[in-house]
């Protein structure tokens, strides 16, 4: 029960971050915005199984874009969460001595941003426009994928504290 109520918490927390992050002006580039919702993916991908960290980014982005986006929104914020989850899981499989939390982070964020690239140039029918402005989304992946590790690696410090204590998987 306790695990049910934690992803209920945890998906409901994601979309108060998503959906707040949009007033929080970072740079007039479309589509660029800080991720803090991707807080709350690390911090499952930690505490939680793949299954049940799967469950919480599909819900999370199914709901955000049903209450705020659209049907090209969801496309492009699912694209980026499944390939950036997958991504992060395999690195935390194989490489958890090599990069801590905060790389996880920059790694995930760099993974959502290239497959918000192809599925733009997808949508598009051409890579023109997805290679011209795949530069900017990696700089903004490193820049806020560094800044959603920090910011969860200090959470993951606060859940020592907490009955989930027993449930982290890797060293952060």
């Amino acid at each position: 029960m306790l695990q049910f109520t934690t992803m209920a918490l945890m998906i409901t927390i994601a979309m108060v971050l998503s959906y707040f992050e949009r007033f929080i002006p970072l740079i007039n580039v479309p589509g660029v915005k800080l991720g803090l919702a991707n807080i709350v993916t690390l911090l499952a991908l930690y505490l939680f199984d793949f299954k049940q960290t799967l469950i919480i980014v599909v819900l999370r982005v199914l709901l955000v874009s049903m209450f705020t986006g659209s049907p090209i929104s969801l496309i492009y914020s699912m694209s980026g969460g499944l390939v950036s989850l997958i991504g992060m899981k395999l690195l935390l499989l194989t490489s958890t001595k090599v990069f801590s939390l905060i790389g996880i982070s920059i790694i995930g964020a760099f993974l959502h941003n290239t497959a918000q690239a192809i599925v733009l140039g997808l949508l598009i029918n051409s890579f023109s426009i997805a290679r011209v402005y795949y530069p900017i989304l990696i700089v903004a992946a490193v820049v806020t994928g560094f800044l959603t590790g920090l910011i969860g690696r200090q959470f993951m410090k606060q859940i020592e504290y907490t009955p989930l204590k027993g449930k982290r998987r890797y060293p952060i």
